[in-house]
């Protein structure tokens, strides 16, 4: 059984994981996805709690510290994957001053050789909504 790993783009701002997470529950019907977040984030003493309890409520999603220079969180997601789990990743990393237009960190090419996931791009659109790729759900 492999999982589903949802590649979202452009990350342009802190709440797309809280916009994406609400999305995913209200018009995917996707519940009980894995966010790995930025470790300044997900071990702060108020955004943890504040992440945590929202992704709970909002459609019993879970936030993980992904440190991106690090083997050891992919290897987390890609456990993940592999039993099935949704993991929801934004591929361009933290940088979101730099801008919409960076390219794809090099850890979500080895995530993809590795857990062999089925593959869900999403493109944000942070004027209004978030609208699902118009690429079916592939096995990559």
């Amino acid at each position: 059984m492999t999982g589903l790993l949802i590649l979202a783009r452009p990350h342009v701002s802190l709440l797309d994981g809280p916009r994406l997470a609400w999305w995913l529950t209200r018009s995917a019907g996707i519940r009980g996805a894995v966010f790995p977040v930025d470790p300044a984030y997900a071990r702060h003493p108020v955004w943890s709690r504040l992440l945590h309890t929202y992704g709970f409520m909002i459609g019993g999603h879970r936030m993980i510290a992904l440190d991106t220079g690090s083997p050891f969180g992919l290897r987390s997601l890609t456990k993940a994957l592999q039993h099935g789990q949704t993991v929801v990743l934004f591929p361009q990393g933290t940088g979101i001053r730099n801008g919409p237009a960076r390219p794809d960190r090099p850890g979500v090419q080895w995530l993809l050789e590795r857990a062999h996931p089925r593959v869900l791009p999403v493109t944000m659109d942070h004027r209004i909504v978030i609208e699902q790729s118009t690429e079916e759900v592939r096995h990559a």
